[in-house]
């Protein structure tokens, strides 16, 4: 019996528990008062989706595939493209694209089938039948994961500069210091893809490289014997700065380049965003020129407005040119004039083909606006920049020349990028 009433009262109790009252009269304990609502407990906050960097669209959603400029310097960027691959044979980090995971390998091979492609000359409706019979289409997700690419252009300047110092040319570019340490992070962990560090050592402390203020307007690098060449202003040698490369204008007629050599790895800043933020000018209508001319009137601004770019740019000097080979890209070679791309190296690897489709301005050689149109053409990812981060920015290297300079002044449009491989065989 004992043991009989022991479970009844633990059946009791565990009715209690179980947010049962208890009936009244029962001869083993008083009335259970009502158990207390269970206590609300927050939802855990949902995580944002991160960006889609790439994706397979339906057969029915890819663009045609036709390219409207010469096939010359298309052919030109896709043996450079070769070059690139037999130059660099290892594996090298797989990159994603989509739920594949592609090799150099796979890259060096899409490229070559693509130069049999060209090599053929196909007929446009041929070429758009080969493309899609023979690779695998991805698209870039862009920043809304929904297609939309954001594309802006770069060019390679003509500036005019002078060897030696003078009254007339005073403001120096100059070479990469020999106490700058550039390190590449993905040799210490594969998730820095693409980043480097850039610095000076303090003892046993790697801390961040001088910036724009120290060297230009504290003199940092006075008597190093760094500099390479003089400008007039300041406005000329930080377009060389963003542009990374540029052709220098002698007062003897020769034209050398100044090829990028490295940077100091800090915070980009446009000067032309400087000004709009400074209150200077406003941003509808701002120009390249106008820009300049308000430094010239008022240089007492100067520094404010040049400093708020930290990163410095350092060059070297080559003067034996082929007017028509481009600056060296990231890969390694010259990027060729309307057919290179920078793009986010984490993302996109260096030699991926690329099929853009965007509104651009429409520009005559002299360097004319005649309005716009739409522009379709095969690219290659052959470069990166500064500030093109993301599955949403793609920078497109419009080549040298008056033509060349107005359109890259006057891109900053949205379109779609799509990129090739071979098809994965079964």
């Amino acid at each position: 019996m004992k043991n009989i009433t022991l479970v009844i009262l633990s059946l009791a109790l565990a009715g209690c528990a179980a947010g049962r009252v208890k009936t009244a009269g029962c001869p083993a304990c008083p009335v259970c008062p009502p158990c207390p609502p269970p206590a609300e407990v927050a939802a855990p906050p949902v995580k944002p989706a991160e960006p889609l960097v790439m994706f397979k669209p339906a057969p029915e959603a890819l663009p045609v595939f036709a390219d409207q400029d010469e096939s010359g310097p298309l052919l030109k960027a896709a043996l450079l493209n070769r070059q690139y691959f037999r130059r660099n044979t290892a594996p090298g980090t797989p990159y994603a694209f989509g739920s594949r995971k592609v090799t150099r390998a796979e890259l060096n091979a899409a490229n070559e089938e693509f130069i049999k492609i060209l090599q053929s000359s196909p007929a446009p409706a041929e070429l758009d039948r080969l493309i899609k019979e023979r690779f695998d289409i991805y698209q870039m997700g862009g920043r809304d994961s929904t297609g939309t690419v954001v594309f802006s252009s770069y060019y390679e300047p003509t500036l005019e500069a002078s060897l030696k110092k003078t009254a007339e040319y005073k403001y120096p570019i100059y070479a990469k210091p020999a106490d700058m340490v550039s390190i590449n992070l993905e040799q210490f962990n594969e998730k820095f893809k693409g980043e480097r560090l850039t610095g000076l050592l303090k003892g046993n402390t790697l801390v961040p490289y001088l910036d724009r203020d120290e060297i230009d307007f504290k003199g940092a690098l006075d008597g190093k014997g760094l500099e390479l060449a003089w400008f007039k202003d300041r406005a000329d040698i930080m377009d060389l700065h963003i542009e990374g490369s540029g052709r220098l204008q002698l007062p003897d007629g020769r034209v050398i380049k100044a090829n990028f050599a490295a940077t100091n790895s800090l915070k980009f800043k446009g000067w032309l965003s400087a000004l709009v933020e400074a209150g200077a000018m406003p941003r509808e209508g701002i120009s390249h020129e106008k820009g300049k001319q308000y430094l010239l009137d008022h240089p007492d601004q100067e520094r404010a407005i040049m400093t708020a770019n930290r990163r410095y740019t350092f060059f070297k000097l080559n003067q034996d040119i082929d007017p028509e080979t481009g600056p060296d890209g990231t890969y390694g070679l010259p990027l060729t004039g309307w057919r290179s791309i920078a793009m986010d190296n984490n993302l996109v690897p260096m030699g991926a083909i690329a099929y853009m489709r965007v509104e651009t301005p429409d520009v005559d050689k002299e360097g004319k606006l005649l309005g716009r149109k739409q522009d379709s053409r095969f690219v290659f990812c052959q470069d990166t920049g500064g500030a093109i981060k993301g599955p949403g920015r793609v920078d497109f290297f419009a080549g040298a020349g008056k033509r060349a300079r107005t359109f890259a002044f006057k891109l900053w449009d949205a379109g779609t990028l799509h990129l090739l491989l071979l098809k994965e065989t079964k």
